[in-house]
């Protein structure tokens, strides 16, 4: 794609700026009143709060405005206009090239955080899903942001206060993986990056008493992913070309880069935090199936789950004396049960997996689906053939799918006393998403007022306490490592090719849901066992390096004797 690029008072043509020259070759205008643009949620929302166009014309915004300006990571548009964010603006890339001599070894980063979809408000499955009322709520709480590119910055260092982690420039901090081209697909789809769907004229209601209004709600996560991974092969297998700016004799000057093609590609490394590290459950064989169809891709290809292997139904069993003598030697993780009764948290009971196709969780995973598409489209597909007709509903469960049959070689991240929204939540305890709704202390209503804003409803979940949580977790990570190579369902099929990869498990405790974006976390953070030390960076690389099948490594705070060493306390601790 070919687009203007302003700099120094000079026009310059550059790939990877989608602007008037490419808007004039699609038919394609930057007013509302166009075709393209009239039926998005920007333009509905614009309508009413400030007569701005739906996407300034591109680059956006303009170069950096000094030298001190200019930053690591540049701004790259996805050129398919089919694929859209929330509102409708159009889908970008961060890129960075490897540090030092040319290599063809890739970082793919996806950030967490919420997510929206479309309702079905009639429930009766039919597969229309006519309110976009819950992604405008979220477009109003996020400020459109996070749901549309409109005034993302054409340069990012990707970074809060407390930098930016395994995504760094810096060799001396992050030897390794400043030396991968590191791209970040940006959050715009909202969607756990999983979503392929998009509805027509959903109906929503302004903040504010606002006005009804009418849209066209695109929920294409997974679709950006894959168009991403299409514009790093670049045509005909060329690599991506995009304007950079960099600083010649103290002048912000704009630069033609290239980036090898990731078809070429030594190792390509997906990498998802929390939300994002639910879709990659969902996704990272998808994505790696993407990759090895591209011709003459031979390449590696991993994933880093970070902070996303929580407490999971399938290991309740463990404690439901019913059906466990003894929790300690006997397997119960890879045993597929997934209701029953457990003393767990005060007068909280039962538990299931909420897959009913009424559920929450399958309920976003069909709204996400295009038309005519099955829940092989956006569920891990291995699991979809694996489960036919009324057992599909166990994939919907991120955690049954990552068990049995992701078959991508995996690290995973879970700290023991993550202060995370899905983890934590203090004081409320550990949620358990899956276990039977109550009317409990801290359900709205009954609550303190400080605590209930996480739950405005009731009944509501129960939680765990820290020592209940521990317990499970513990457990959880022991049978996981006894049974992942002998007890999950694709080594039981026999199938060599979705055979699990090499799997890493990382757990600390150290009170944090920042993640590997984070300099704390990435470089700080230690688990120490058996006399050694080890830090999160250190135990990512050694993932990167071991062989892709075979390998179990876990270093798991309380078991074998292992403890952590944690960095100062964070500043801030967030979901992106």
């Amino acid at each position: 794609m070919t687009g203007r690029i302003a700099a120094s008072g000079m026009l310059l043509l550059g790939i990877g700026a989608w602007g008037a020259a490419q808007a004039e070759s699609t038919g394609i205008s930057n007013s509302c009143s166009d075709p393209y643009w009239q039926d998005t949620l920007r333009c509905a929302w614009l309508a009413h709060t400030a007569p701005m166009p739906p996407q300034p014309p591109q680059p956006v915004p303009p170069p950096p405005a000094s030298v001190g300006a200019i930053k690591s990571y540049t701004r790259v548009d996805l050129g398919n206009p089919a694929i859209r964010c929330v509102d409708g603006t159009r889908p970008i890339i961060y890129v960075d090239r490897a540090v030092g001599p040319p290599s063809n070894r890739w970082l793919i980063a996806m950030t967490g955080g919420d997510y929206c979809s479309a309702k079905d408000l009639d429930h009766d499955l039919d597969g229309v899903f006519e309110s976009g009322q819950e992604c405008v709520d979220w477009y109003d709480t996020q400020n459109t942001l996070l749901m549309g590119t409109a005034y993302e910055s054409s340069m990012s260092n990707l970074a809060d206060q407390n930098g930016n982690g395994v995504m760094s420039a810096d060799v001396t901090t992050n030897p390794v993986f400043a030396r991968y081209n590191r791209v970040q697909v940006q959050k715009c789809g909202f969607d756990r990056h999983s979503g392929r769907a998009t509805h027509e004229n959903v109906t929503a209601t302004l903040p504010d008493a606002g006005p009804t209004i009418t849209y066209d709600l695109y929920s294409h996560g997974q679709l950006i992913v894959r168009e991403a991974l299409a514009a790093l092969q670049g045509t005909g297998g060329s690599g991506l070309a995009f304007t950079t700016w960099t600083n010649v004799g103290g002048v912000v000057t704009p630069t033609q880069q290239m980036l090898p093609s990731i078809a070429a590609a030594e190792q390509v490394v997906f990498i998802g935090h929390s939300a994002a590290a639910h879709g990659l459950y969902q996704n990272a064989d998808r994505y790696a199936d993407a990759l090895r169809a591209m011709p003459g891709f031979d390449g590696d290809v991993r994933v880093v789950h970070d902070a996303h292997f929580m407490s999971m139904v399938e290991n309740e069993a463990a404690f439901d004396p019913a059906q466990n003598a003894d929790p300690v030697t006997i397997n119960t993780l890879f045993d597929q049960r997934m209701t029953g009764t457990t003393a767990a948290a005060g007068d909280y009971d039962s538990y299931r997996f909420h897959g009913h196709p009424l559920s929450p969780f399958a309920a976003d995973y069909r709204a996400w689906l295009g038309a005519g598409e099955t829940l092989a489209d956006v569920l891990d597909a291995s699991c979809v053939a694996a489960h036919p007709g009324g057992d599909a509903w166990k994939c919907a469960d991120r955690f049954h799918v990552r068990l049995h049959h992701e078959s991508t070689s995996a690290l995973l991240r879970e700290d023991f006393t993550d202060m995370g929204g899905d983890h934590n939540n203090a004081p409320w305890g550990y949620v358990l998403w899956w276990g039977e709704l109550g009317v409990y202390s801290h359900c709205n209503g009954i609550a303190d007022a400080g605590i209930e804003d996480m739950f405005p409803f009731s009944p509501c979940p129960p939680t765990l306490a820290v020592a209940q949580h521990r317990a499970r977790l513990m457990v959880q990570a022991t049978h996981f490592r006894q049974g992942v190579f002998t007890m999950a369902e694709n080594v039981l099929n026999a199938d060599p090719t979705d055979d699990p990869g090499s799997i890493f498990l990382w757990m600390p405790s150290c009170g944090s849901h920042t993640s590997a974006y984070n300099d704390t976390q990435f470089l700080d953070s230690s688990i120490v066992r058996n006399g050694s030390i080890k830090s999160y960076r250190e135990f990512m690389q050694d993932f990167v390096a071991a062989p892709p099948t075979g390998v179990f490594e876990a270093r798991v705070t309380y078991l074998d004797g292992a403890q952590s060493e944690c960095g100062p306390l964070l500043l801030k601790d967030s979901f992106d």
